[in-house]
């Protein structure tokens, strides 16, 4: 039988799981929620958000593509009282207590609740986990350049901002010192480079809100620079984006080792929607086992990625 899945958020991300779903034939696709009057060009059944309570049994597993500041946080815990759910909610700070809060709503109410799955927090999480156990030490993460749809869409939720993009640009020579296990903490590991268009009254406010963003921007340096709407449509065009992360470490026996993990993207959202997309699986595998509450990437084993004859020649196949 097929499962069927439900978006909320039919922004960059929401249009690319929607493909993501469509291409997928183990997958139905019954509708869209959305708090804007839009349409979709797959002619994809749309429901203002509000509706999305008339769909329980009619909908196996939601998937939530809306914004970490301003969306996920409310969404979330109302969407997992009714459906099995997963978002990619990517405030790292604020995860233990999301993950929290997500946890009793989905226990009391016999649901799964997949969160931060997308490529960081998510399949870096995965990695980074993987490098700290081997290492026994912090690996370095790095991000960029390209557009990061989180940072993004906060910069957009300022009052008196019409449009705007950030890219995270990786600062160049912290990767040769993480390289050679040389980073100290006081060499800045990104520089933010935000892009906006705004009335000129508004400048010097919406440049004070914009680098005083917690969890975004404060304390990491960044620029802002005011642009013309055109500008911005090309700008916003590329949403290709890149990341690693990097363990440089010497073993016990005082041999030089040194593991990279890298991802490079030509487009953000598509990538994302492609991991949000595989993990629904791990929705069905973790429903199977009677398992409820919430999980991160961390939680679940990469054989839930797969169903069926796949998940039983995983050892032949890719072992």
């Amino acid at each position: 039988m097929k499962v069927n899945i439900g978006i909320v958020g039919y922004g960059n991300l929401g249009k690319a799981v929607e493909q993501s779903v469509l291409s997928n034939t183990n997958f139905n696709l019954v509708a869209i929620f959305s708090r804007r009057n839009v349409t979709s060009k797959f002619n994809t059944k749309i429901e203002h958000y509000e509706n999305f309570t008339e769909y329980v049994g009619k909908i196996d597993v939601m998937v939530l593509c809306g914004g970490s500041m301003c969306d996920l946080e409310i969404q979330t815990p109302e969407i997992s009282r009714y459906f099995d759910t997963i978002n990619t909610f990517d405030t790292h700070k604020k995860l233990p207590s999301e993950f929290e809060k997500l946890n009793k709503i989905a226990k009391k109410y016999g649901h799964r609740v997949i969160m931060a799955c997308g490529w960081d927090p998510g399949i870096f999480s995965i990695i980074r986990c993987l490098f700290k156990a081997i290492s026994k030490k912090e690996p370095i993460t790095f991000w960029g350049k390209g557009v990061s749809m989180g940072h993004s869409d906060a910069i957009r939720r300022i009052d008196g901002v019409l449009d705007g993009v950030q890219f995270t640009i990786p600062n160049i020579d912290a990767v040769r010192l993480a390289r050679l296990n040389k980073l100290d903490a006081d060499v800045p590991k990104h520089f933010r480079e935000c892009f906006v268009v705004a009335e000129p009254k508004n400048h010097i406010k919406i440049e004070h809100e914009i680098k005083n963003i917690p969890n975004y921007f404060k304390g990491q340096p960044t620029n802002v620079t005011f642009v013309s709407g055109e500008k911005l449509l090309r700008l916003k065009s590329k949403l290709c984006h890149k990341g690693q992360v990097i363990s440089s470490f010497n073993s016990v026996h005082g041999t030089k080792n040194k593991m990279e993990f890298l991802v490079s993207m030509e487009s953000n959202p598509n990538f994302t929607a492609s991991i949000v997309t595989a993990y629904i699986n791990a929705i069905i595998n973790l429903k199977e086992m009677k398992l409820v509450g919430a999980f991160t990437n961390l939680d679940i084993p990469v054989s839930f990625l797969f169903l069926g004859k796949e998940k039983d020649n995983l050892i032949k196949n890719l072992c």
